[in-house]
């Protein structure tokens, strides 16, 4: 019997690294998209599902895409705004609901929803907060973001929210920004691949190349035997060292990436492109 396949919902902004995550995800037949919305971060909510949908059309796919929170759990701004457009949605419109109710409609109606995040979590706290028993319908959430040596920008923008994530039950999957610093995704995309397209297009997003922390989560959903883990429990600061993750023997344990090898990541790299 053939296993079926995962069903995968991305809560993201577009940025190189999340433009280039996205890519590679549509590209791939190893798992079910059922849906993908955007937070606030370097782009507005909003511009960053637009340019998804653009996105998401060069692939005739057409996936429910659902602008969501462009403030904190506190109502502070998310958002650092830029607006550029890069992919020109043309035939779909973003889905017209709030984020809330369109992560509950899609997760209760697959029954077990994996969840892949690189940005504040606010979408997701916001969900939980909301309807009760969303709980019940996730499986796994991958989050990109946090750290216990520094304070990393997802988490400080909104620890409130990963406080409310934390205190679930759900399995957690969290890799800090301390890993693959120093991997030079370029070497998997040289060559034949930067003719395409599409790379290129998302090549223009930023000046630097380097980041490479959303296609590491795509590959940690996929992959998380080549991964090795701290089992740990987890708070996050609040106050003076605003969203730095701590560690902590009152809470369950979540999963910790603490290594992987660089080199079996941009072979994946390069067989998604």
């Amino acid at each position: 019997m053939e296993k079926e396949k995962p069903f995968i919902y991305i809560d993201t902004n577009f940025s190189y690294d999340e433009a280039l995550m996205l890519d590679m995800a549509f590209r791939s037949f190893s798992f079910e998209i059922v849906g993908i919305s955007t937070v606030g971060s370097k782009m507005s909510a909003k511009a960053a599902g637009e340019n998804i949908l653009g996105l998401n059309e060069k692939y005739d796919l057409f996936l429910p895409i659902i602008a969501g929170n462009y403030e904190s759990i506190n109502g502070k701004s998310l958002t650092d705004k830029d607006d550029r457009v890069f992919f020109e949605a043309r035939k779909d419109y973003l889905e017209d609901i709030p984020v809330e109710d369109g992560l509950y409609e899609i997760a209760s109606d697959c029954g077990a929803l994996d969840i892949l995040t690189t940005g504040p979590l606010t979408n997701i706290a916001k969900a939980l907060q909301k309807h009760e028993d969303l709980e019940d319908y996730i499986s796994h959430i991958f989050i990109s973001g946090g750290s216990i040596r520094d304070i990393e920008e997802n988490f400080r923008k909104d620890p409130e929210a990963i406080d409310i994530i934390l205190n679930t039950s759900i399995d957690l999957f969290i890799l800090p920004q301390e890993i693959g610093e120093g991997i030079d995704i370029s070497k998997a995309i040289d060559g034949e691949v930067g003719d395409d397209e599409i790379i290129k297009t998302i090549e223009e997003l930023d000046k630097d190349k380097s980041l490479v922390r959303a296609s590491l989560l795509l590959y940690l959903m996929e992959s998380p035997e080549a991964f090795i883990f701290d089992e740990a429990g987890l708070k996050v600061d609040k106050e003076e060292d605003r969203g730095r993750l701590l560690r902590s023997t009152s809470r369950k344990k979540n999963y910790l990436v603490n290594r992987v090898n660089e080199e079996s990541f941009l072979t994946y790299v390069r067989a998604k492109l």
